[in-house]
């Protein structure tokens, strides 16, 4: 499958830091196929001509250009940081780039994507909050060309929130957070 392996330092500690680094900020759902559901779940525009209701089309967009980035990291070979340029703040794209780097050292990668479902935008002047459900279940780990079947926690497979927070910079909405499960309002 993949021509390039990278030594681990062990089966349990590859495997230990691989799930730790999935789900300890699990890019991270849609995929480059399938487009996001986007459902009905987004704030009613109260301006008729445009204006939040333009804002939160923007934001959807955005959050499906970072889903791409992200699923192109973490199933590509090498990272490429400009995949999140004009989608994420440079401290976001560091902090996947980081996360998925470590992955990547001891032979870890994904193949498929997760499903991303009923996107919520919530929009407050320059900022907001974009939160969806997230399913991981065929978004398959692997570790050195060997697939890790059943190594996904179950929390990550099946629909879980996943919530990210956008600023509005320069007159450009950009990911600046994301934020725990936990923070999450919705129910999935």
């Amino acid at each position: 499958m993949r021509n390039k392996r990278i030594r681990r330092a062990g089966p349990a500690a590859g495997l230990a830091l691989i799930l730790a680094t999935v789900a300890g900020c699990s890019s991270d759902g849609g995929n480059n196929e399938d487009p996001i559901d986007t459902g009905d779940t987004s704030s009613p525009s109260p301006d008729a001509e445009g204006g939040e209701a333009d804002d939160e089309a923007e934001l959807v967009a955005l959050y499906e250009a970072y889903w791409d980035a992200v699923i192109a990291s973490e199933n590509g070979e090498e990272l490429d940081p400009q995949l999140f340029d004009g989608i994420t703040t440079a401290g976001v794209m560091e902090q996947e780039l980081g996360r998925i780097g470590t992955w990547k050292d001891v032979g870890g990668y994904r193949e498929g994507a997760p499903v991303i479902e009923n996107v919520t935008v919530t929009v407050d002047g320059d900022t907001a909050r974009i939160e969806a459900c997230k399913n991981e279940a065929d978004w398959r780990l692997f570790q050195d060309g060997e697939e890790l079947e059943d190594s996904l926690p179950e929390s990550l497979t099946v629909p879980h929130p996943n919530v990210v927070t956008a600023e509005r910079m320069s007159g450009e909405w950009l990911i600046n957070a994301s934020l725990p499960t936990d923070e999450a309002t919705i129910s999935c």
